[in-house]
């Protein structure tokens, strides 16, 4: 089989798109886009239908997923190109994995677009830098009668090595995404469940609101004292500051003194505790 499928990533809001995606999308010969996986500031399809002057068709989890993504393998073998759409960077999510990897052992050629990604940005926005950056994980909700705690065990491990975390918050069955007051909750619930003594009132976390949108919001604070924000929101855990970095949280979101000495000391006594790394073994 021949033909090319385009996964193309068109940022965190429409100012984000770049050029390439736009020339990509006005050349493919069927549009496809998904949205929930991630929240775009406008309606998804709308957009891009005024964009580029012609339909594009919505895919649910469902069709991408339990279908193995078939509309775009059938407009591929219609159309020789067929591309889909999707929020931030395309390659975040594991699903566009194996979408493309099940069309490249097709004979399909595969190309991958870019965009902006929430993983960059909300570091940047943080004035965090990426080097320090460990693993990222999700803070899920309960499913099933059971709670993951690997957003807790990811966290506990990244600040015993000092390092800075990034926390992704779910999204509902219904489609709806985690509040940063729910993703608070269930950290301290499994946090009251070890008794670890990893979330405590010295440990500070940027929260951020729509990254990246008009009405973006950052506010700076206790991790267990979560600000009112509006979804989609993500959570930033910083491990050990260097000078640059605490300027930063001090300076441009206001970080007092006292609260960023606390939280350097309180990440300090979890350096290089073992029972945080081994429980991700």
């Amino acid at each position: 089989m021949s033909g090319v499928l385009y996964l193309i990533g068109v940022g965190l809001s429409p100012s984000q798109v770049t050029q390439e995606a736009i020339n990509v999308l006005k050349n493919a010969g069927s549009v496809f886009a998904e949205e929930y996986t991630s929240m775009f500031e406008l309606n998804l399809g709308q957009f891009l239908t005024s964009l580029i002057g012609k339909p594009v068709v919505m895919l649910s989890r469902r069709e991408l997923e339990d279908e193995g993504g078939e509309a775009l393998i059938r407009a591929v073998k219609e159309h020789g190109s067929a591309a889909l759409v999707t929020i931030g960077d395309p390659m975040l999510a594991t699903t566009h994995s194996a979408l493309l990897a099940n069309a490249a052992q097709m004979g399909i050629k595969v190309r991958v677009i870019n965009g902006v990604s929430i993983v960059c940005s909300a570091i940047s926005q943080a004035g965090l830098s990426p080097y320090k950056l460990g693993p990222v994980a999700t803070v899920t909700y309960e499913r099933m009668g059971v709670l993951s705690t690997r957003a807790y065990e990811v966290l506990s491990s990244n600040l015993s090595n000092g390092l800075h975390t990034l926390l992704l918050l779910d999204i509902k069955d219904d489609g709806g995404f985690m509040g940063i007051d729910d993703a608070v909750n269930i950290m301290l619930r499994i946090e009251n469940e070890t008794k670890l003594g990893v979330i405590t009132g010295d440990l500070i976390a940027v929260f951020e609101s729509r990254v990246g949108w008009g009405d973006q919001v950052i506010v700076v604070g206790p991790l267990i004292n979560p600000p009112n924000l509006k979804a989609p929101s993500v959570i930033v855990v910083p491990g050990l500051l260097n000078p640059v970095e605490w300027e930063f949280l001090k300076i441009v979101y206001g970080a007092g003194e006292e609260l960023l000495k606390r939280h350097v000391n309180h990440v300090k006594s979890l350096l290089n505790n073992p029972q945080f790394s081994s429980r991700l073994q």
